[in-house]
């Protein structure tokens, strides 16, 4: 299968240099560690009533670790559309990938589900780091019942996605322009601090977030919370698969029609 092959090559190319796979996981547990332990240094310790009351979760390690891993994989699938849409290009190869016998969405799914397979590997161990330096308790019920959250909100992503994808063919770099709204989500989405602390209006932008949703029902699910009391997360999510994957494709088709009369060449 076409989409079986990309993932080949882009982890090939990935793990040939061990030194890229251990500086991808430091970078991850540095960041984690600064943001841990600016959370705590701000609220005075590692319990905050006020956390408590505002999301349920006082323990700001098991709050911040969640949020940080699950905004980490989230933006894996746009990472993959734009930097690896432009690698292609700056190599010469996506014209030719085009040529190729393969329909250029199976390209791009086979980018991002390698991209966010390899940061799923690469989180894992940040994520256990994580649990274990902070002594954070999992359990194997609380893995498997986080697993569908998961998967929609991917699906989410991988739909939205598909925007960044059509402005790459089109405009041919636009990283800086992703990496602001990559990171913007770790303050839209309350990653490292409650929503409720923002403006009215913060809190209702947020809400077009599929991040938001996720991190609120699998931090619900990590204090005991079952599906039904987390339906609303879930029902959002639901949502946002369908408006993203609608909005997104249609958005993407119309840039790559743009994109066969400019040239799919060049960089």
């Amino acid at each position: 299968m076409p989409i079986i092959a990309v993932i080949e090559k882009e982890f090939r190319m990935f793990f040939r240099y061990p030194l890229r796979v251990f500086s991808s996981i430091l970078v991850g547990i540095v960041f984690l560690l600064q943001f841990v332990f600016f959370g705590q240094a701000v609220l005075g310790g590692r319990y905050s009533q006020l956390l408590a009351s505002s999301t349920g979760i006082g323990d700001y390690p098991t709050y911040a670790l969640v949020g940080y891993v699950l905004w980490w994989l989230s933006v894996s699938p746009m990472e993959a559309y734009v930097w690896g849409i432009r690698r292609e290009l700056q190599r010469d190869t996506f014209e030719t990938n085009i040529a190729a016998p393969i329909r250029i969405t199976e390209l791009l799914l086979g980018l991002a589900l390698s991209w966010l397979i390899m940061d799923s590997l690469l989180m894992i161990v940040v994520f256990a780091f994580g649990a274990i330096i902070f002594h954070i308790s999992i359990t194997l019920s609380i893995l498997l019942k986080s697993l569908p959250v998961l998967l929609l909100s991917f699906l989410a992503f991988l739909g939205f996605g598909f925007i960044f994808a059509g402005l790459v063919m089109m405009l041919k770099h636009i990283g800086p322009f992703a990496q602001i709204f990559e990171f913007s989500m770790l303050f839209f989405s309350g990653i490292f601090f409650p929503l409720r602390v923002m403006p009215k209006i913060v809190v209702k932008f947020s809400k077009i977030l599929p991040l938001t949703h996720s991190v609120s029902a699998i931090r619900g699910i990590f204090i005991g919370k079952s599906y039904s009391e987390i339906a609303p997360s879930i029902t959002w999510l639901l949502l946002l698969v369908f408006i993203y994957w609608l909005i997104g494709y249609a958005i993407f088709s119309w840039a790559e029609k743009v994109t066969r009369v400019m040239g799919y060449g060049g960089y």
